[in-house]
């Protein structure tokens, strides 16, 4: 199981990555597997991560994120 201070540090590094104007959802576990996921500003607009840990959906979603947003510096 995973610790609070694991979570918490996978969850601001997720947040850390989010684009304008998106948020995250939440953590959520179905049977096995935990789906972490962050919304756009729009209906269909959203990046999920999941793994058999919480810890990985969080490392997976923070790794999404930081694909779609892209560089943070100029060219």
């Amino acid at each position: 199981m995973a610790t609070l201070g694991t979570l918490s540090r996978g969850w601001t590094s997720a947040e850390a990555w989010l684009p304008l104007g998106w948020r995250m959802s939440g953590l959520h576990r179905f049977e096995d597997t935990w789906t972490r996921l962050a919304k756009g500003p729009t209906f269909d607009d959203y990046v999920s991560g999941s793994g058999l840990h919480a810890e990985q959906a969080e490392r997976r979603l923070s790794d999404r994120l930081r694909e779609r947003r892209g560089p943070t510096t100029g060219p």
